[in-house]
């Protein structure tokens, strides 16, 4: 029978469980033996959960039990969730996680350790929740060179611009809609400065173009803090959504990386991609454009990504992904490709080279990049 951990029991975490106990029969036909839940470890004490008696505080529990084979790290942040994870990788215990905070800035080292030890450590559910992304492109699009990669990365913000849009709620107000209905969370800073798009992002193009990308290389990180009821009704009338985008593309030995509140034409998937749903267009030089799409966020959603990546590694089937370090000039200038532009302020489309002297003459900063995903 194998066995497995969950560090961090919040609502990603009790997903795993939710998921795993839901589909018992069909996990261990698909592994080829019983799996169970044999420690999870958190601080807190869940008395009326049926894992009650398998909740610990110390992480040593977990570490040192050799009948754990495989641990799913759903603690969230950096610390100690990186610490723990590399003690286990060292102590000979895959690791799977949705924790794009870790991946983002120790993937590749912790990637590295697997392979030194003989395990894996996967990452599926980091960059798009419940949503395969990852594994398509490390398998499924193997033949192909990836061009770009771009798409909506983050809920919450979604489902913001989607009310603003079809109720015309200002930014405040929707956004405490979103805390009600439990897509933000009460410091909600990392989904709407486009931080967490950002960092997913980062994960998707480092695959996609086989480079080692962190926040660093992010040329323009923005939110949608500014963007108005005003601006979407606007862009709306014009046959375009304002979608909070994470954007990659590699040109010959070129790359482009950005997140900005961005105009795509509303017939496109994207463009009808609402709510807190996420969608994440890869374009590839031999298949073309592809389009994954579903519930990005939520644990039971982000959870069916863990599990999937538990039973890889718990069948030896995982494949190692080691990318390269870029060089410094790897990436483009800010508005190089990029060539329209949309100025709420004069509501009229601009070329990118005639930007400065457009924002000049209505005394503003604001415009927003117009993206063709050339579906």
């Amino acid at each position: 029978m194998a066995k497995a951990a969950i560090l961090g029991f919040g609502v990603v975490g009790q997903g795993v469980y939710e998921v795993l106990n839901k589909n018992k029969s069909i996990i261990s036909a698909r592994m080829g033996e019983d799996f169970e839940i044999k420690r999870i470890l958190d601080k807190r004490v869940f008395p009326d959960h049926p894992m009650a008696n398998a909740v610990t505080p110390n992480f040593e529990d977990i570490l040192n039990d050799t009948e754990i084979s495989v641990v799913a790290e759903t603690m969230g942040g950096t610390s100690p969730a990186y610490e723990f994870s590399l003690a286990l990788i060292r102590a000979g215990k895959s690791v799977v996680t949705s924790n794009k905070a870790v991946v983002e800035k120790h993937g590749l080292e912790l990637i590295e350790e697997a392979g030194k030890h003989g395990v894996s450590y996967l990452y599926e559910a980091s960059a798009g929740g419940g949503i395969p992304v990852i594994h398509p492109m490390l398998h499924c699009l193997a033949a192909n060179k990836i061009e770009r990669v771009c798409g909506i990365l983050n809920g919450t913000t979604n489902y913001i611009l989607t009310k603003m849009r079809d109720e015309g709620t200002p930014f405040e107000e929707a956004l405490k809609q979103a805390q009600a209905l439990g897509y933000a969370e009460a410091d909600p800073t990392a989904d709407i400065s486009g931080a967490d798009a950002a960092r997913k992002i980062c994960i998707l193009a480092g695959i996609a173009f086989n480079k080692e990308i962190t926040l660093d290389d992010v040329s323009v990180l923005e939110g949608i803090e500014k963007v108005t009821a005003e601006d979407v009704r606007k862009a709306d009338g014009h046959g375009y959504a304002i979608k909070l985008i994470g954007y990659a593309e590699q040109t010959e030995n070129k790359m482009r990386l950005f997140v900005a509140p961005c105009l795509v034409k509303k017939n496109t998937v994207l463009g009808i991609t609402d709510d807190v749903i996420n969608a994440v267009f890869i374009y590839g030089n031999c298949v073309g454009g592809v389009t994954f799409r579903g519930r990005g966020a939520g644990g039971v959603a982000t959870a069916s990504a863990v599990v999937s990546d538990i039973i890889e590694a718990a069948t030896d089937k995982a494949v190692a992904d080691i990318h390269e370090k870029p060089e410094k000039d790897s990436f483009v200038p800010l508005f190089d490709g990029i060539d329209m532009l949309y100025v709420p302020e004069t509501d009229e489309f601009v070329e990118a080279n005639r930007l400065e002297e457009q924002l000049k003459s209505v005394g503003s900063k604001k415009y927003y990049r117009v993206i063709d995903i050339n579906e």
